[in-house]
């Protein structure tokens, strides 16, 4: 799951480097019509939005402890990107003023992705450790998957019975973890739901 982050991570920093040079540096982009420029930027906007999200996930999952700033970080970042889109499809009477508000939200995207990247980098070095113990368990259990699944000689299929039987003792565990894991997640949501509330009323008084 780190590899998988990390390489999304590379990615996600590709895409937005086609987006810098590609679509923000051409100034042919800000005297064209807002249906053209999302033709042309359509695909590379909803692969950043994709990668993102499960980049978003990812980090979650690795530090379930700071999901209010992976959360915050992520919201930063998308809301400029959604608001491209949105100002490109929503009807004006100055379509060349849509285009380049448009590529301000999208160059406000890119310049703000830096605290977005560097979080899910440092989670991606950094896991809980906890979080990374479940994943030690399960290249452990993968492991007895593919060995279950091999011919070996009779004393050695003993000893993998052994160990087959402390592996259903270790997915049991995983399986624990892993609804702690979520549970703690859920509890953030509600805090966060609580403050949300509480800021709330306070506005109004």
């Amino acid at each position: 799951m780190i590899r998988d982050l990390e390489s999304k991570i590379v990615y996600l920093e590709d895409l937005l480097q086609r987006v810098a040079s590609e679509i923000l540096a051409n100034v042919l982009y800000e005297k064209t019509s807002p249906s053209n420029l999302w033709a042309n930027s359509a695909e590379i906007i909803n692969a950043i939005r994709k990668v993102s999200e499960e980049i978003k996930e990812g980090m979650l999952i690795l530090k379930p402890d700071r999901a209010p700033s992976i959360k915050r970080a992520f919201r930063a970042f998308a809301q400029p990107i959604n608001m491209f889109e949105e100002t490109l499809k929503k009807p004006t009477e100055s379509p060349y003023s849509s285009s380049k508000q448009a590529l301000e939200q999208l160059r406000k995207a890119v310049t703000g992705s830096q605290e977005f990247i560097e979080m899910a980098k440092e989670v991606a070095k950094n896991p809980s450790r906890y979080i990374l113990e479940i994943l030690k368990l399960k290249e452990v259990y993968e492991a007895k998957e593919y060995i279950s699944k091999v011919s070996v000689p009779d004393a050695v299929f003993a000893r993998l019975e052994f160990l087959n039987k402390n592996m259903e003792i270790l997915k049991h565990r995983i399986s624990n973890l892993e609804q702690a894991v979520q549970e703690l997640l859920r509890q953030i949501d509600r805090v966060q739901e609580e403050i949300s509330k509480f800021q709330r009323s306070r506005q109004e008084t």
